[in-house]
């Protein structure tokens, strides 16, 4: 995905992306400093990740919280598995919910204070958490117009004490929603053009409530950051922490002051709304919900969830069963290390078996779990026109596919090797003693390799010498 051109690099997400340029724009500046490595690329998220634990803090603190509401906010994020997943991943998702999150902070400032610095800074990360993810929408639009309300509306005692604070208050407030309108005008175009794309097509496919409840699941800290298959369930059942999150919000509604729950309030405004609004654009034929999409929103309703853990009259009895809450999280994560079916696919191995690439040599990947590693660990390039005659098709992919492709492969070519390279991928490698011309559309085909709808052609770049 990054190029040694900043333009070729921007140029590249909008056809090969379904998310807004900021994190490849930081990741390629990044890059020039840390380096393209593993540790490189990823550190990045890994920062990102860590300072939104600070974030969660101060955003809670400022609605405003008790100090032990945001510090088990806080907590909720450390030990998230789902936010350390992707503060390892060379991805968006780490550095929206730091922007998000940081747009919240700043959204509770501003309500309160309606200082225009407040309101400068909320606008300012708000538009790049808009440029970070199409989904921080969901997050930012509920902050503008319970801004927006305030301003024009505001309380019996606002407009008893000053007549004009409202006329005064609302130009600022305006003149901040126009900054993050005007962004979301700008990056109108490309979402447009990668909505073309199609890449984000398979969420509509499956079905809505297993999506929420995947990302639920995500929420109360038990799921991984994967989307595609089932879930997979660790030690502990998953209503053991979604009861701990509903006694949470129990602990806020029957036993939180008029200050704890008009704070929460807040936050629970935000996040509702955050669930709600791409609900009913999917309902309107535009359905982009899944787990993962929805990451900024967890940022107010983990400050929620810490909320009603960090009830004052709840004493011991509320931080008991926050630390059973992080408890259940943190076993998840640790599990997420251990069990190779929670992890990742580690493509170094397949990348490896595969060998170097050369002319004559495609390899066929699944998209979307193993297309991007395979390209980065070979340093080859995605297929886009017509392939030279083949000698040698290497799939990586499920091992059910090999007899589907000795069905669609052309007839010279014969099976050689057949192993398992990670846990779910095998390779299979088909060699033909002659170069055979075979059709790119025939090895995009999504059968060869057990995976989504299409598959990936990776081979040698066009301008890379043989090897």
């Amino acid at each position: 995905m990054l190029h040694p051109s900043l333009f070729t690099t921007l140029s590249e997400v909008a056809h090969s992306e379904s998310t807004p340029p900021l994190y490849y724009l930081a990741a390629w500046f990044w890059s020039r400093v840390f380096g393209s490595g593993e540790v490189g690329l990823r550190s990045l998220s890994a920062l990102a990740g860590t300072a939104s634990i600070l974030a969660i803090y101060a955003g809670a603190r400022a609605l405003p919280l008790p100090r032990r509401a945001a510090t088990i906010a806080a907590a909720i994020v450390a030990v998230n598995p789902v936010l350390i997943w992707f503060s390892q991943d060379a991805r968006a998702y780490a550095l929206v919910f730091l922007l998000t999150a940081l747009s919240f902070l700043f959204f509770a400032r501003a309500r309160r204070s309606g200082s225009r610095r407040d309101l400068g800074w909320w606008a300012g990360l708000s538009a790049l958490a808009l440029a970070a993810h199409y989904f921080a929408a969901f997050v930012v639009v509920p902050e503008a117009a319970v801004l927006l309300l305030r301003s024009y509306f505001p309380s019996h005692s606002e407009r008893k004490y000053d007549r004009m604070a409202p006329a005064r208050e609302g130009r600022p407030v305006l003149v901040a929603v126009g900054v993050v309108i005007l962004t979301g005008a700008l990056l109108l175009p490309l979402a447009l053009h990668q909505v073309d794309n199609a890449h984000a097509g398979w969420i509509a496919k499956q079905p809505v409530t297993k999506r929420l409840e995947r990302a639920a699941a995500k929420l109360v800290g038990e799921d991984n950051g994967n989307e595609h298959g089932r879930r997979e369930t660790g030690p502990v059942p998953l209503a053991i922490p979604a009861l701990l999150a509903f006694a949470a919000l129990a602990l806020l509604l029957w036993g939180g002051d008029a200050e704890e729950r008009r704070g929460a309030a807040s936050a629970a405004l935000v996040g509702g709304a955050g669930i709600v609004l791409p609900l009913l654009l999917g309902a309107l034929g535009s359905d982009y919900l899944d787990g993962r999409n929805l990451i900024p929103v967890f940022a107010p309703l983990i400050v929620l969830l810490g909320a009603g853990f960090g009830v004052r009259r709840a004493g011991w009895a509320g931080i008991g069963l926050a630390a059973a809450f992080c408890l259940c999280a943190l076993v998840f994560t640790l599990e997420i290390d251990r069990l190779p079916r929670l992890q990742r696919e580690d493509l170094r191995n397949a990348a490896r078996e595969v060998g170097p690439l050369r002319p004559g040599k495609a390899v066929v990947a699944a998209r979307y779990s193993a297309n991007q590693p395979l390209r980065y660990y070979l340093d080859g390039s995605f297929a886009r026109g017509p392939l030279p005659p083949l000698r040698e098709i290497v799939l990586v992919g499920s091992a059910t596919a090999e007899r589907t492709a000795n069905r669609l492969l052309p007839p010279s070519f014969r099976q050689v090797e057949s192993k398992p390279v990670s846990y779910n991928f095998t390779l299979a490698r088909f060699r033909s003693p002659d170069p055979v011309p075979v059709p790119l559309k025939l090895l995009e085909k999504g059968e060869l390799v057990g995976g989504a709808p299409r598959a990936s052609v990776i081979v040698l770049p066009a301008k890379s010498p043989s090897r």
